[in-house]
């Protein structure tokens, strides 16, 4: 694919043959903006790893504060 083509298209070098080939099924379904479509799922989710990271510290606080008050329990 020509490089003019790629920046029109808004294909990238960095992507995998994962990637253009997602790219190529989304472009025949007629899809809007397949190459932004792919880029979008490449991209990071530091939100969503930070959320998940937060949940799982809740978790495991409240598992260990459940865990102490029932060795509380069973030692009185």
């Amino acid at each position: 694919m020509s490089a003019a083509l790629r920046i029109r298209r808004g294909v990238r070098d960095d992507w995998t043959g994962a990637d253009y080939d997602s790219y190529t099924v989304l472009a025949e379904l007629g899809a809007a903006r397949p190459a932004a479509r792919v880029t979008r799922a490449r991209r990071g989710r530091p939100l969503r790893r930070a959320f998940r990271s937060a949940l799982r510290t809740a978790a495991l606080i409240h598992l260990a504060h459940t865990a102490t008050i029932r060795k509380e329990a069973i030692t009185r």
